[in-house]
């Protein structure tokens, strides 16, 4: 990616430049909280009709945090025109389904997509691992293991992020988010290590089943899927990546939570928790 154009323009108009990224003419635009790409600019690239692609940003919970009005030069005038913040592009591009896009661009979509699968798997595949409920040495030889790989993670990373520094702030934002999402494996990779207990299977079913209840019964209901946002509050809340990982002492609160969020959005519901379930909470 490399700077072609740049210009503040006529009272009004927002900070932008011309860039070059994977072969493709862009325009970035500096707003407050960091970069954006007008999105018209982004469809046409990609052979994408721009007014569902424009409703589906408006709409979805977590793209529509990135949108952005700004104005820009178009068509001889200044106008203003719907933008996304550049660390939401990656997570828009990946939820686009590549038959959706022009034949001549679509194997770019392709790579960049599976580039996105490499990249999550290098930060969470270890976490999809069955942890046992208690730490044993071989237990602890594998956390140090991972611990051990994640500190490579870092510093090839951190010597990426060196290598780039030429480039656009949107690239370095993108490393500088991969450091700290790996650091953040780490910390819990690190919290394991002292805490050497967490919960047992059983009681990990336990969670697993009620919160899976509730986002059923939720669904049937209201006609919305709440597994996802369930299981991820229930995550940020508990301060952990998924249920093995659950230290032993916060067990009760978990439970206390489950309890909380039935009756919060399930609250004429008798069956919100499964009967079996129900007596174990």
């Amino acid at each position: 990616m490399s700077d072609q154009q740049s210009g503040s323009g006529p009272r009004g108009l927002t900070r932008y430049k011309q860039i070059e990224f994977d072969g493709d003419e862009l325009l970035a635009v500096f707003v407050d909280d960091g970069v954006a790409v007008p999105v018209r600019v982004i469809c046409q690239a990609l052979g994408l009709d721009l007014e569902s692609q424009s409703a589906k940003l408006r709409e979805h919970e977590v793209l529509a945090q990135g949108v952005r009005l700004v104005r820009v030069p178009q068509g001889g005038r200044v106008r203003s025109v719907v933008a996304l913040l550049h660390r939401f592009i990656p997570f828009w591009l990946a939820t686009i389904v590549p038959s959706q896009v022009n034949e001549a661009v679509r194997p770019k979509l392709v790579r960049y997509q599976i580039e996105l699968v490499d990249l999550l798997a290098a930060l969470y595949g270890n976490e999809l691992r069955p942890t046992p409920s208690t730490t044993t040495d071989s237990t602890q030889a594998t956390l140090a293991q991972r611990l051990a790989d994640a500190l490579v993670e870092v510093r090839l990373a951190r010597e990426a992020l060196l290598a780039a520094q030429q480039r656009t702030e949107e690239q370095l934002q993108t490393h500088e988010s991969r450091i700290d999402a790996i650091e953040g494996v780490m910390d819990d990779i690190q919290q394991q290590l002292a805490s050497h207990t967490t919960i047992t299977g059983p009681q990990q079913e336990v969670i697993k089943r009620a919160i899976t209840r509730i986002a059923s019964r939720y669904k049937r209901r209201t006609g919305q899927e709440m597994f996802g946002k369930l299981f991820a509050q229930f995550c940020i809340d508990l301060g952990t990546p998924k249920y093995a990982l659950l230290p032993a002492g916060k067990y009760e609160t978990a439970l206390t939570w489950i309890r909380d969020k039935a009756a919060e959005l399930l609250p004429n519901d008798p069956d919100a928790l499964p009967p079996l379930q129900e007596s174990l909470l």
